[in-house]
């Protein structure tokens, strides 16, 4: 009877000491359960973009990422990943017209690359003024201000 309770004890004392060193009382452990709470947010790691279901939903990635020191991703504008990226934004806007009277201005023809958006689509145009051009455009079509397009970034996309 003995020999049996110092049995139990060993496995015991062996069991806890598996526990302890299995289980984390780190303070920054990763976030295993997220909150089934519905809100997207968008994060690039430099070469991807993806959508995650929450801003816990990216904490929890990061930091699993850190820990297998892959880079981490930043948290950006949401239409990086909601919107289709196009190569003529002109045609995927109805082939709008630029040369309407009001809109016409000279622009200069210095390329300083502008990544925009409407949220629908992203796309490159060649500078500020070009830009102005494209809303005024639009504004003439009778766009409503959220279809305008918008800068995401002052560079290609």
């Amino acid at each position: 009877m003995i020999s049996q309770t110092v049995q139990v004890c060993c496995c015991l004392a062996l069991l806890s000491g598996i526990v302890a060193t299995t289980v984390s009382i780190n303070e920054t452990d990763c976030p295993q359960i997220c909150p089934s709470v519905y809100k997207p947010v968008c994060a690039s790691d430099g070469f991807n973009l993806k959508e995650f279901a929450s801003d816990c939903n990216l904490k929890a990635a990061n930091c699993r990422r850190q820990r297998n020191a892959q880079t981490v991703y930043a948290q950006t504008d949401m239409a990086w990943c909601s919107s289709e990226q196009v190569e003529d934004l002109r045609e995927k806007l109805g082939n709008i017209k630029l040369d309407v009277a009001e809109c016409l201005k000279p622009c200069s023809m210095i390329y300083q690359p502008l990544c925009v958006t409407n949220g629908k689509y992203r796309g490159i145009v060649s500078n500020a003024c070009a830009l102005e051009t494209f809303n005024c455009a639009l504004q003439a079509t009778g766009a409503q201000p959220a279809a305008l397009l918008r800068i995401l970034r002052a560079d290609t996309c």
